[in-house]
C-alpha cells in the first residue's frame, strides 16, 4: 500500500468516526423534537450502517467507500426539504461530502461517486424530480436547522484541522525520508569514490604485474635460447670430438690387443669416455 492509499484510508476512517458521532447527535435531536417514526427509523438505519462501514472498511475498502457515500447521498435527498433546501444545511453537507470523495479516493471509484453527487445536485438545481423523495418532518423547526448548521460547521472545522495535521505529519515524514535519502546518496557516493580509488589501484597493480610477467617471459625466452644454443654446442661441438676419441680407442685396442697392460688402461679410458658420452646425451635430452 503506497503513501496515497494510506492517507486516503486514514481520512476515510476519521470521516466515518465523525459521521457516526454526528448521526448519533442528530438522532438524539430527532427523538427530542418528537420526529415521525419514519424519520427515526431512517436515522437509526443510517447510524447502524455507518457503524457497519466502520468495521468493514479495513477488510474491503471499496465496498465500505460506496456504502458510506451512497448512504450519505440518499440521506441528503431524503432530508432536503426538511433541512431547508438550498437555504438549509444540506448543500453544505454535500460540499463536505464531495470534498471527502476527492480526498479519500482516486481512479474510477472517485469518478463514479462524483458523477452521482453531480447528478443529484443538478437535479435539485434545475428540476423537481427528487422533491417527492423527501420525507416530511413537521417538527423540524428553524432551531433544528440552526442546530444542523452548527453541527455541519463543527464537522467542517474538525475535518479541516485533521487534514492540516495530516498534511503537517506527511510533510514531516517526507522531509525525514528526503534526509535519509540524502544520507544514503552521500554514503553511496563515498562508497563509489572508494571503489573508484580501489579500481585505480587495481589497474596500477595489474599494469605492474603485466610488466613483471612480460619481463619474466622475455627472460625465460632468452634462457630457452641459451639452452638451445648450449644443446646445439653439446651435440655438435662436444660429442663430435668425444665420438672421435672413442673411435681412436677402438683402433688402438685392435692394434694393441696383445699388450694387456696397455689394453687395461685403454679400457678404463674408454669406459670414462662412454660414461661422459651418456651424460652428454642425457643433458641434450633434458634441454631439448
Amino acid at each position: 500500500m503506497d503513501i496515497v492509499q494510506r492517507f486516503e484510508r486514514r481520512v476515510f476512517h476519521y470521516g466515518i468516526i465523525l459521521a457516526v458521532v454526528v448521526r448519533l447527535i442528530r438522532l438524539i435531536h430527532e427523538v427530542l423534537i418528537d420526529s415521525p417514526l419514519s424519520i427515526l427509523l431512517l436515522g437509526s438505519f443510517s447510524w447502524i450502517l455507518f457503524v457497519a462501514v466502520f468495521y468493514l472498511y479495513r477488510r474491503n475498502f471499496q465496498v465500505a467507500f460506496f456504502m458510506f457515500f451512497f448512504q450519505t447521498l440518499i440521506n441528503s435527498v431524503l432530508t432536503w426539504h426538511n433541512a431547508g433546501g438550498w437555504n438549509g444545511t444540506v448543500p453544505y453537507v454535500l460540499l463536505v461530502l464531495v470534498m471527502a470523495v476527492v480526498i479519500t479516493s482516486h481512479g474510477w471509484p472517485q469518478v463514479v461517486m462524483l458523477s452521482a453527487y453531480a447528478l443529484v445536485i443538478i437535479l435539485f438545481a434545475f428540476t423537481s424530480t427528487l422533491d417527492s423523495f423527501s420525507v416530511p418532518n413537521a417538527n423540524y423547526s428553524l432551531f433544528s436547522r440552526e442546530f444542523d448548521f452548527l453541527i455541519t460547521t463543527f464537522l467542517m472545522i474538525l475535518l479541516t484541522f485533521y487534514l492540516k495535521e495530516n498534511f503537517l505529519s506527511y510533510r514531516e515524514s517526507i522531509e525525514l525520508t528526503n534526509q535519509r535519502l540524502t544520507k544514503s546518496t552521500e554514503k553511496l557516493m563515498k562508497q563509489n569514490q572508494e571503489l573508484y580509488q580501489q579500481q585505480v589501484e587495481l589497474n596500477i597493480l595489474r599494469n605492474n604485474l603485466e610488466r613483471v610477467i612480460s619481463g619474466k617471459i622475455s627472460e625465460s625466452q632468452n634462457q630457452a635460447e641459451i639452452l638451445k644454443e648450449y644443446s646445439f654446442i653439446n651435440s655438435h661441438h662436444v660429442r663430435a670430438p668425444l665420438a672421435r676419441v672413442l673411435g681412436l680407442i677402438d683402433l688402438i685396442q685392435i692394434e694393441n690387443h696383445h699388450d694387456k697392460v696397455s689394453n687395461g688402461y685403454i679400457q678404463k679410458i674408454k669406459r670414462d669416455a662412454e660414461e661422459l658420452d651418456v651424460i652428454l646425451k642425457k643433458m641434450t635430452n633434458v634441454i631439448s
